[in-house]
């Protein structure tokens, strides 16, 4: 199958807990690419919400991707200690 870029956000303030912009989530969407800037993240794929000491840690400059309707609404980040930003790429099946 081959995916294409459905959307994209930044989400720049991730001092409490916060996922995906909803709308960004629609059917179609496969899964995210992100990418934490700015500063190190951590984050969590099972809608436990992530602290500085619980969750997968993202650090700054690296990506990975949430694969699936189900992690990608679980999704919740947080800044580990800086001003981190979250790039986020959606990819999805491509428009019909």
């Amino acid at each position: 199958m081959i995916y294409d870029v459905v959307d994209r956000e930044t989400i720049s303030d991730v001092s409490d807990a916060i996922g995906f912009t909803s709308n960004k989530l629609v059917a179609r969407n496969s899964y995210a690419i992100i990418q934490a800037v700015d500063g190190d993240i951590r984050f969590t794929l099972d809608g436990t919400t992530p602290t500085a000491s619980l969750g997968l840690r993202l650090t700054e400059d690296s990506s990975v991707e949430v694969w699936g309707q189900a992690s990608m609404k679980a999704f919740k980040c947080i800044d580990d200690g800086g001003t981190a930003d979250l790039e986020v790429i959606y990819m999805g099946r491509a428009a019909a």
